[in-house]
């Protein structure tokens, strides 16, 4: 009986299947043939949600007729039926919304319930019937998806950022360069006047350099005039200096929250005005010549003084300054030096003298700096064959070729109100020689005007134990607000040898504070 039953449901299942079918597939061409609106439908606000209003659609301002022969009576059934929807459409815009309500509040608080109030309860779900879940797949695969269309969400307003007038994190404002006067003479001066303003701190300083057009350099810093945003620095052309146009090179504005800007020539940041003609009857254009090297001992300890003589020439104004460095073997030590011009002749005399416990092996001389009167500069470096050839061998009793080792960095609060200051320590230690500095800067983390630099706060640390060494961050007033980060820490030992630590490390990378 039971399998009787099942084998004459069967039929029947399948035939209300294919007729569903056949339903569908009516309906969905139905749809296609009828592609033209009949209007426009329209959303209103309204106090209990939204209200649709069809409108017909309008050409030349007849209604269009849906079939071939329109007649007079059912054009003034439509022009009727047009005219108490357009009424009732006006009446719908004219609702207002009510201040009180469920509904009203709702529309305040972008759809959202009051503060407080529960959410209306969800209706019951439904169980879907036998006949729903079958028809649901059929309609699914024929109608492509949800039929019902997604209404587009309400633009949301955008407000510009509110500048707080605590935090500066924007760099002096350039507003005019010029020289005064725009000609001289070699040996003369002229005076660059600048004018530049700041948002909120206020400019600390400015300075940078002026190329000549054989690219001698001179730089220069600037003094604040009588006038809060004027700023004058007076610049002596050398004798003997290149004829032609010089130019600023870089110019450096620097505020009191430590946000620096850099502008140059060469990226066209400077305006044209920051030019100057020098006229030369004598012009200088090239550097010096290195002609001979030589070491008064080719071999030393760490500790003692050696002597480098440097022989070279110019072609006019004469030989102004000679310097130089050595490479340690390790390449992690460099020591500076200077000459002494000669009497008489064109031999400088260089004196230095390396560390006692010095990385032993040969010093390298990595350059020789060459400058004239003029201000014409050249380096020579090692790929000269004389710079090359000269090298030193050094012997210590205890040969230091390793830098510090920084094992710890904390400070001592994490959170300061500008004007403020805090303590970062160090703990360091070194194999040999012992420590010799330690220094750094920590960067602003937060957002800065396109193409600007982010600000830094230096520090410089001193020894406060065997193995600690502190130094004061301060943050100036209007220093920005938010998150600072180490960035950088350099240690030196007693011997010179150099190691910086990045904040790619998490040990530099991980030390933070914050100005509120």
């Amino acid at each position: 009986m039971l399998r009787r039953n099942r084998i004459s449901f069967l039929p029947i299942f399948f035939t209300v299947l294919i007729a569903v079918l056949l339903i569908a597939v009516g309906f969905r061409i139905s749809a296609y043939r009828s592609a033209a609106p009949a209007g426009r439908q329209t959303s209103v606000a309204t106090a209990g949600g939204s209200a649709h209003v069809r409108l017909p659609a309008i050409a030349n301002g007849q209604a269009r007729s849906t079939g071939d022969v329109t007649s007079t009576s059912s054009t003034s059934e439509a022009a009727e039926s047009h005219r108490i929807r357009e009424q009732r459409y006006r009446e719908l815009l004219k609702t207002p919304v009510p201040p009180g309500g469920a509904s009203g509040r709702a529309v305040q608080n972008g759809g959202r319930p009051p503060a407080g109030t529960a959410p209306p309860p969800k209706p019951p779900a439904q169980n879907p019937s036998l006949l729903s879940r079958i028809v649901a797949p059929v309609a699914k695969v024929f109608g492509g998806g949800s039929s019902a269309p997604q209404g587009r969400s309400a633009p949301t307003a955008t407000r510009e950022p509110i500048k707080d007038p605590n935090s500066d994190v924007t760099p002096p404002q350039l507003l005019s360069a010029m020289f005064d006067p725009p000609t001289v003479h070699d040996g003369e001066e002229t005076t660059l006047i600048v004018v530049a303003s700041d948002d909120l701190s206020g400019v600390r300083s400015i300075a940078g350099n002026v190329i000549s057009p054989s690219g001698a350099l001179q730089g220069f810093a600037l003094n604040r005039q009588a006038d809060a945003m004027r700023y004058a620095g007076r610049i002596l052309v050398p004798k003997n200096a290149a004829e032609g146009v010089w130019h600023v090179n870089y110019l450096n504005l620097t505020d009191n929250a430590n946000n620096s800007t850099t502008l140059s020539f060469a990226q066209g940041t400077l305006p044209a005005t920051a030019t100057f003609r020098v006229i030369s009857s004598n012009a200088d254009t090239n550097p010096p010549t290195l002609r001979a090297l030589w070491l008064d001992r080719p071999s030393m300890k760490g500790g003692e003084k050696n002597t480098l003589f440097v022989q070279a020439d110019d072609d006019k104004s004469g030989v102004n300054l000679v310097s130089g460095v050595f490479l340690s073997p390790g390449k992690l030590a460099r020591i500076g030096f200077g000459c002494r011009p000669p009497d008489s002749g064109n031999t400088f005399t260089c004196d230095f003298a390396l560390p006692v416990n010095a990385d032993c092996g040969d010093w390298q001389l990595e350059q020789v700096q060459l400058q004239d009167k003029a201000n014409n500069m050249v380096a020579v470096r090692r790929d000269n064959p004389m710079v090359g050839a000269v090298h030193v061998a050094v012997m210590s009793d205890q040969c230091d070729s390793h830098p510090p080792v920084v094992a710890a960095i904390t400070l001592d609060r994490y959170a300061i109100t500008a004007p403020g200051t805090l303590v970062v320590r160090v703990t360091v230690t070194d194999d040999i020689s012992g420590v010799g500095s330690v220094s750094g800067h920590f960067v602003y983390t937060g957002a800065v005007a396109p193409g600007n630099q982010p600000p830094r706060l230096w520090f410089v640390c001193s020894m406060t134990d065997q193995q600690t060494w502190s130094g004061p961050v301060a943050a100036q007033d209007k220093t920005a607000i938010g998150i600072w980060r180490l960035e950088q820490l350099q240690v030196i030992d007693k011997s010179s040898n150099l190691k910086i630590y990045s904040a790619a490390e998490p040990l530099v990378g991980n030390v933070t504070f914050r100005v509120q």
